[in-house]
């Protein structure tokens, strides 16, 4: 706040200065605005320490948090905001995200089996080689997910949107998709298709 002050005090008396001090002003002022403190948009320290301890942190802001390879297992993290966080290698097996926001992060080869994730938003997050059995979607939003390579066995994706999502070499053995919405995906690429007639909509 005080920088601004400076700055904007400098601005005042800029008519008084000779061409060469306005050149070093200005120069200045560039610099400090380089090295001046940015916003975080990390997660709520005090947040991320009551998971770390508790192994529970449902409705918390987590946004942007880094815990690739942690071992979350079990955690609560119902309502959660996971938007952006790098959850990389990690194990969330039996854990409970139902209704947190996981736009946006990244899941890669993430260890989730009979994770609770219904009405989820996973839109654009990337889930690439991720261990999804026997996980639950209902009702999810996963619009532009990344699911290439996943292993999907017997998940309930029943009313989840799966629009735009990548499903190549996607393992949907058993999967539910009960009027699960399709359209812009390829799912004909899979390496195990769903055993059909699901009410599945491609439109």
């Amino acid at each position: 706040m005080y920088f601004v002050f400076a700055c904007l005090n400098i601005v005042r008396a800029r008519e008084e200065m000779s061409p060469v001090k306005q050149y070093v002003m200005v120069g200045l002022i560039a610099l400090g605005l380089a090295i001046a403190p940015k916003t975080s948009l990390a997660a709520d320290p005090n947040a991320l320490a009551q998971l770390l301890q508790t192994n529970a942190c449902p409705s918390c802001d987590l946004s942007n948090v880094d815990l690739q390879g942690y071992n979350l297992a079990g955690a609560n993290l119902q309502g959660a905001n996971l938007r952006g966080a790098n959850l990389q290698d990690s194990s969330l097996l039996l854990a409970n995200l139902e209704g947190a926001d996981l736009s946006n992060a990244n899941l890669t080869a993430v260890y989730m089996d009979r994770t609770n994730l219904n009405r989820a938003n996973l839109t654009d997050a990337t889930l690439v080689m991720a261990a999804l059995r026997h996980s639950f979607f209902h009702s999810a939003n996963m619009q532009g997910a990344n699911l290439a390579g996943a292993d999907l066995q017997y998940a309930d994706l029943r009313h989840s949107n799966l629009s735009g999502a990548n499903l190549q070499q996607t393992n949907l053995k058993f999967a539910r998709l009960n009027r699960a919405l399709l359209p812009d995906t390829n799912l004909l690429e899979g390496a195990y298709q769903p055993v059909m007639p699901y009410r599945v909509k491609y439109y």
